[in-house]
Protein backbone atom coordinates (compact mmCIF):
# COMPACT_ATOMS: atom_id res chain seq x y z
CA UNK A 1 0.00 0.00 0.00
CA UNK A 2 1.08 3.33 -0.96
CA UNK A 3 -0.05 7.00 -0.43
CA UNK A 4 -2.36 8.21 -3.14
CA UNK A 5 -3.06 11.52 -3.72
CA UNK A 6 -6.37 12.23 -5.05
CA UNK A 7 -6.64 15.91 -5.30
CA UNK A 8 -6.57 16.34 -8.75
CA UNK A 9 -8.97 12.77 -9.40
CA UNK A 10 -11.95 14.21 -7.68
CA UNK A 11 -11.70 17.23 -9.57
CA UNK A 12 -12.70 15.48 -12.73
CA UNK A 13 -16.19 15.17 -10.64
CA UNK A 14 -18.03 16.84 -13.41
CA UNK A 15 -16.82 14.73 -15.79
CA UNK A 16 -18.69 11.92 -14.21
CA UNK A 17 -22.41 12.76 -14.44
CA UNK A 18 -24.92 13.16 -12.07
CA UNK A 19 -26.31 9.56 -12.10
CA UNK A 20 -27.33 8.27 -8.56
CA UNK A 21 -24.77 5.28 -8.93
CA UNK A 22 -22.01 7.09 -9.77
CA UNK A 23 -19.65 4.25 -8.92
CA UNK A 24 -21.36 2.98 -11.59
CA UNK A 25 -20.06 5.70 -14.36
CA UNK A 26 -17.17 3.84 -16.59
CA UNK A 27 -14.92 7.51 -16.87
CA UNK A 28 -14.49 7.64 -13.02
CA UNK A 29 -14.26 3.64 -12.99
CA UNK A 30 -10.93 4.21 -15.51
CA UNK A 31 -9.87 7.48 -13.99
CA UNK A 32 -9.86 5.91 -10.56
CA UNK A 33 -8.18 2.65 -11.96
CA UNK A 34 -5.53 4.67 -13.81
CA UNK A 35 -4.51 7.21 -11.12
CA UNK A 36 -2.48 3.71 -9.74
CA UNK A 37 -0.86 3.07 -12.91
CA UNK A 38 -3.79 -0.14 -13.38
CA UNK A 39 -3.17 -1.15 -9.74
CA UNK A 40 -4.96 -1.82 -7.05
CA UNK A 41 -4.98 0.56 -4.26
CA UNK A 42 -4.92 -1.77 -1.70
CA UNK A 43 -3.24 -5.24 -2.20
CA UNK A 44 -1.25 -3.31 -5.44
CA UNK A 45 -2.08 -6.39 -7.45
CA UNK A 46 -2.35 -5.21 -11.35
CA UNK A 47 -5.43 -5.29 -12.58
CA UNK A 48 -4.84 -7.18 -15.62
CA UNK A 49 -8.04 -8.98 -17.43
CA UNK A 50 -9.85 -8.13 -14.54
CA UNK A 51 -12.72 -5.54 -13.80
CA UNK A 52 -11.99 -2.41 -11.29
CA UNK A 53 -14.19 -2.64 -8.36
CA UNK A 54 -15.10 0.70 -6.83
CA UNK A 55 -14.81 0.17 -2.94
CA UNK A 56 -17.15 2.78 -0.97
CA UNK A 57 -14.77 3.10 1.95
CA UNK A 58 -17.35 3.77 4.37
CA UNK A 59 -19.84 1.06 3.34
CA UNK A 60 -23.02 2.37 1.71
CA UNK A 61 -25.48 0.66 2.16
CA UNK A 62 -25.02 -1.97 5.74
CA UNK A 63 -21.86 -2.06 8.02
CA UNK A 64 -21.74 -5.09 9.70
CA UNK A 65 -19.73 -6.27 12.79
CA UNK A 66 -16.31 -7.38 11.95
CA UNK A 67 -15.15 -10.13 14.95
CA UNK A 68 -15.91 -8.34 18.60
CA UNK A 69 -14.97 -4.28 17.30
CA UNK A 70 -16.89 -1.58 17.46
CA UNK A 71 -18.51 -0.29 14.15
CA UNK A 72 -21.10 2.32 13.95
CA UNK A 73 -24.19 0.71 14.99
CA UNK A 74 -26.93 3.04 14.50
CA UNK A 75 -26.00 2.23 10.66
CA UNK A 76 -25.89 -1.11 10.53
CA UNK A 77 -29.39 -1.63 8.25
CA UNK A 78 -28.40 2.00 6.09
CA UNK A 79 -24.69 2.29 5.72
CA UNK A 80 -23.21 5.30 5.43
CA UNK A 81 -25.89 5.92 2.75
CA UNK A 82 -25.09 9.63 2.25
CA UNK A 83 -22.11 9.17 1.09
CA UNK A 84 -22.68 6.75 -1.73
CA UNK A 85 -21.88 9.23 -4.27
CA UNK A 86 -19.33 10.81 -2.34
CA UNK A 87 -15.82 10.23 -4.95
CA UNK A 88 -14.18 11.06 -2.22
CA UNK A 89 -15.61 7.58 -0.43
CA UNK A 90 -14.27 5.76 -3.48
CA UNK A 91 -11.11 2.92 -3.43
CA UNK A 92 -10.09 1.53 -6.65
CA UNK A 93 -9.47 -2.09 -5.60
CA UNK A 94 -8.98 -5.68 -7.18
CA UNK A 95 -11.99 -8.54 -6.29
CA UNK A 96 -9.30 -9.83 -3.41
CA UNK A 97 -10.02 -7.12 -1.24
CA UNK A 98 -13.13 -6.34 -2.38
CA UNK A 99 -15.26 -9.66 -2.05
CA UNK A 100 -15.46 -11.43 1.44
CA UNK A 101 -13.80 -15.05 1.11
CA UNK A 102 -13.17 -17.17 3.96
CA UNK A 103 -11.70 -14.77 6.84
CA UNK A 104 -10.95 -12.11 3.81
CA UNK A 105 -12.09 -9.37 2.43
CA UNK A 106 -13.66 -5.95 3.03
CA UNK A 107 -17.36 -6.42 2.05
CA UNK A 108 -19.37 -4.22 4.48
CA UNK A 109 -16.96 -4.46 7.28
CA UNK A 110 -15.44 -1.19 8.47
CA UNK A 111 -14.49 -1.98 12.23
CA UNK A 112 -13.59 1.33 14.50
CA UNK A 113 -11.07 1.85 17.35
CA UNK A 114 -12.31 1.68 20.39
CA UNK A 115 -13.75 4.86 21.53
CA UNK A 116 -14.34 5.99 18.07
CA UNK A 117 -17.39 8.55 18.07
CA UNK A 118 -19.52 7.72 15.22
CA UNK A 119 -19.78 9.77 11.79
CA UNK A 120 -23.32 10.93 11.14
CA UNK A 121 -25.26 12.85 7.96
CA UNK A 122 -23.93 16.29 8.03
CA UNK A 123 -22.11 15.77 11.17
CA UNK A 124 -18.04 16.60 11.84
CA UNK A 125 -16.93 13.48 14.20
CA UNK A 126 -13.75 12.26 14.11
CA UNK A 127 -14.71 9.10 13.55
CA UNK A 128 -11.76 6.40 14.45
CA UNK A 129 -11.37 3.72 11.18
CA UNK A 130 -9.29 0.16 12.21
CA UNK A 131 -8.56 -0.06 8.86
CA UNK A 132 -5.91 1.68 7.09
CA UNK A 133 -6.58 4.32 4.29
CA UNK A 134 -4.30 4.35 1.07
CA UNK A 135 -5.13 8.01 1.00
CA UNK A 136 -4.05 8.62 4.03
CA UNK A 137 0.16 9.14 4.59
CA UNK A 138 0.32 8.25 8.23
CA UNK A 139 -1.91 5.15 7.38
CA UNK A 140 0.38 3.95 4.95
CA UNK A 141 3.45 4.88 6.83
CA UNK A 142 2.20 1.70 9.39
CA UNK A 143 2.21 -0.84 6.98
CA UNK A 144 5.28 -2.69 5.68
CA UNK A 145 6.96 -6.25 4.89
CA UNK A 146 9.36 -9.01 5.70
CA UNK A 147 9.57 -11.26 2.45
CA UNK A 148 5.88 -12.08 1.78
CA UNK A 149 4.73 -11.22 5.65
CA UNK A 150 2.51 -8.25 6.04
CA UNK A 151 3.77 -6.44 9.18
CA UNK A 152 3.34 -3.26 11.35
CA UNK A 153 6.26 -0.72 11.18
CA UNK A 154 5.44 0.93 14.81
CA UNK A 155 5.49 -0.65 17.95
CA UNK A 156 2.53 1.12 19.17
CA UNK A 157 -0.80 -1.74 20.06
CA UNK A 158 -3.38 0.53 17.90
CA UNK A 159 -1.07 0.84 14.98
CA UNK A 160 -0.15 -3.10 15.36
CA UNK A 161 -4.22 -3.83 15.56
CA UNK A 162 -5.20 -1.79 12.62
CA UNK A 163 -2.05 -3.45 10.39
CA UNK A 164 -3.47 -7.07 11.46
CA UNK A 165 -7.51 -6.06 10.77
CA UNK A 166 -6.30 -4.59 7.61
CA UNK A 167 -4.38 -7.25 6.27
CA UNK A 168 -7.42 -9.76 7.35
CA UNK A 169 -9.86 -7.32 5.40
CA UNK A 170 -7.72 -6.65 2.85
CA UNK A 171 -6.63 -10.15 1.76
CA UNK A 172 -3.15 -9.24 1.99
CA UNK A 173 -1.99 -12.27 3.00
CA UNK A 174 -3.90 -14.49 -0.06
CA UNK A 175 -1.53 -17.25 -0.58
CA UNK A 176 -1.20 -16.04 -4.44
CA UNK A 177 -0.35 -12.74 -3.07
CA UNK A 178 1.63 -13.70 -0.26
CA UNK A 179 3.62 -16.08 -2.87
CA UNK A 180 4.27 -13.11 -5.35
CA UNK A 181 5.55 -10.68 -2.38
CA UNK A 182 7.85 -13.27 -1.58
CA UNK A 183 9.39 -14.02 -4.75
CA UNK A 184 10.18 -10.23 -5.61
CA UNK A 185 11.64 -10.26 -2.65
CA UNK A 186 14.35 -13.29 -3.52
CA UNK A 187 14.60 -10.96 -6.65
CA UNK A 188 15.56 -8.01 -4.87
CA UNK A 189 17.96 -9.72 -2.24
CA UNK A 190 19.53 -11.71 -5.39
CA UNK A 191 20.07 -8.38 -6.90
CA UNK A 192 21.84 -6.39 -3.97
CA UNK A 193 23.86 -9.81 -3.24
CA UNK A 194 24.84 -9.64 -7.51
CA UNK A 195 26.29 -5.97 -6.47
CA UNK A 196 28.14 -6.77 -3.63
CA UNK A 197 30.01 -9.64 -5.41
CA UNK A 198 30.61 -7.32 -8.00
CA UNK A 199 28.73 -9.88 -10.50
CA UNK A 200 26.90 -6.45 -11.73
CA UNK A 201 27.69 -2.79 -11.75
CA UNK A 202 26.48 -0.41 -9.49
CA UNK A 203 24.25 1.56 -12.46
CA UNK A 204 22.42 -2.06 -13.61
CA UNK A 205 21.60 -2.54 -10.00
CA UNK A 206 20.34 1.08 -9.14
CA UNK A 207 17.79 0.95 -12.53
CA UNK A 208 16.96 -3.06 -11.35
CA UNK A 209 15.93 -1.57 -7.58
CA UNK A 210 14.15 1.73 -9.47
CA UNK A 211 12.10 -0.69 -11.29
CA UNK A 212 11.37 -2.11 -8.61
CA UNK A 213 9.95 0.30 -6.30
CA UNK A 214 8.50 2.47 -9.24
CA UNK A 215 5.02 3.21 -8.46
CA UNK A 216 3.85 1.65 -11.51
CA UNK A 217 5.08 -1.66 -10.47
CA UNK A 218 3.50 -4.70 -8.69
CA UNK A 219 4.21 -4.44 -4.92
CA UNK A 220 6.05 -1.66 -5.09
CA UNK A 221 5.90 -1.11 -1.34
CA UNK A 222 7.21 -4.38 -0.85
CA UNK A 223 9.54 -3.91 -2.91
CA UNK A 224 10.57 -0.32 -0.94
CA UNK A 225 10.23 -2.72 2.52
CA UNK A 226 13.31 -4.66 0.76
CA UNK A 227 15.16 -1.99 -0.12
CA UNK A 228 15.06 -0.38 2.95
CA UNK A 229 16.23 -3.26 4.98
CA UNK A 230 18.77 -5.12 3.38
CA UNK A 231 20.20 -2.38 0.46
CA UNK A 232 23.46 -0.40 1.64
CA UNK A 233 23.16 3.39 2.35
CA UNK A 234 25.29 3.79 -0.69
CA UNK A 235 22.27 2.91 -2.85
CA UNK A 236 19.47 3.84 -0.70
CA UNK A 237 20.89 7.71 -1.19
CA UNK A 238 20.00 7.23 -4.73
CA UNK A 239 16.73 5.55 -4.70
CA UNK A 240 13.13 7.32 -4.03
CA UNK A 241 12.13 5.72 -1.10
CA UNK A 242 9.28 7.62 -0.62
CA UNK A 243 5.97 6.12 0.36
Amino acid sequence: MRYLDTTELLQKRSSWGDRTELWKNEQLREDFKELFYGKCWYTEIKLLGQDVHIDHFRPKAEVRRFQDNPYNEPLQHTGYSWLANDEANYRACCIYANRVTGEGGKGCYFPLQEGSPYLTRGGSEDEQPLLLDPCKQDDVNVLTFFGGDVLCASNEPIDIKRVEISKTLYNLSEQSIKSARARLWEDISRTLAEYSTGDISRKACLRRLSDAISPEAQFSACAMACVNSLAQDELKADLDLEL
